[in-house]
């Protein structure tokens, strides 16, 4: 048996300006996807089951978790056997928490179908194979920022350039903590980005790639108080941007996760393509953070125990 773990995501800034070619800052959450391979390559009979999701694809049409692996040996080759799929720590309940879970998943058939076949398991060739296979999942939608997260892990930069997504790790500033709050209700990405993908950009779009950018200088830099004011904007341009294009970004809950974090003294915003799943604050002391959590409790928010996953996809 081959088996391999890639981890989750947070959007930091630049979810959605990424699509139009800004870089993104996401962090790798320590929430991961275990992908088991207990075949051998070629064509032949072949089950996937997903513990997450309580069944077993044989064969047709896959979607879910078994969508994703069939993404990934499309790109790699066919395996014969029996692949099982955890990815139980993305969800309450049957509910998706929005931290990644497909790209997760993606990353850890990677490294384990590249094991298999005794292939290298390096960063840049496991990110070109699950990029190909995110592409054939998304069916080309999506920036595969949460893909380099997922395969690198840590804090990393990913930029779309016109020969490939560059990828570059960095650490978040001294002081400062990430805390993610579930706005208890699961938000479908895919038809948020494809209505994006047909439209022209809307006018904010210029501001949210600045702020982007601006984030991103502050990791470089060192700059909390830089990257604390980028994470605000962003979150102020996000409303702007759901106004401008209509999108149902910002819910009811999401303002209301934003506002009590920033009453509580921390940069907030929402995190990933909105609609509900999660928002994320950054607190500058350990009070804060605290005082984040319990204002959140209070407005019927729940914090998540996540932090920063120091590891990418590997095997074991």
């Amino acid at each position: 048996m081959t088996a391999a773990t890639a981890p989750g995501k947070l959007f930091l800034t630049g979810e959605w300006a990424v699509l139009r070619g800004a870089p993104a800052l996401v962090m790798a959450v320590d929430r991961v996807v275990r992908v088991e391979i207990d075949a051998e390559p070629g064509e032949g009979p072949l089950t996937v089951e997903s513990l997450a999701e309580g069944r077993t694809w044989r064969g047709g049409t896959a979607s879910g978790d078994a969508g994703a692996v069939a993404a990934v040996l499309r790109r790699l080759g066919a395996v014969r056997g029996r692949i099982v799929v955890d990815s139980r720590p993305f969800l309450v309940g049957e509910r998706k928490l929005g931290l990644g879970r497909s790209a997760a998943t993606i990353a850890a058939a990677v490294v384990a179908r590249r094991a298999l076949a005794g292939l290298a398991i390096e960063p840049a060739t496991v990110l070109d194979d699950a990029l190909a296979a995110n592409a054939i999942f998304q069916e080309g939608q999506g920036s595969g920022a949460d893909v380099a997260a997922a395969v690198y892990g840590g804090i990393v930069v990913a930029e779309p350039t016109p020969a490939a997504l560059a990828v570059a790790r960095h650490a978040l500033p001294d002081g400062l903590q990430v805390i993610a709050g579930w706005t208890g209700e699961s938000a479908p990405t895919t038809p948020l980005v494809a209505a994006f993908a047909t439209m022209s950009s809307p006018p904010v779009l210029a501001d949210l790639a600045s702020s982007a950018r601006a984030a991103v200088d502050a990791v470089a830099t060192g700059d909390r108080a830089a990257l604390c004011d980028a994470v605000e904007r962003s979150g102020e341009l996000l409303a702007r941007f759901a106004d401008e294009t209509g999108l149902p970004i910002m819910t009811p809950a999401l303002r209301r996760l934003v506002e009590t974090a920033r009453r509580a003294g921390a940069a907030a915003k929402p995190s990933g393509a909105g609609g509900g799943d999660c928002g994320i604050a950054l607190a500058s002391s350990p009070r804060v953070a605290a005082a984040v959590k319990a204002a959140w409790r209070d407005a019927g928010i729940l914090p998540l125990d996540v932090a920063i996953a120091r590891e990418g996809a590997i095997r074991g």
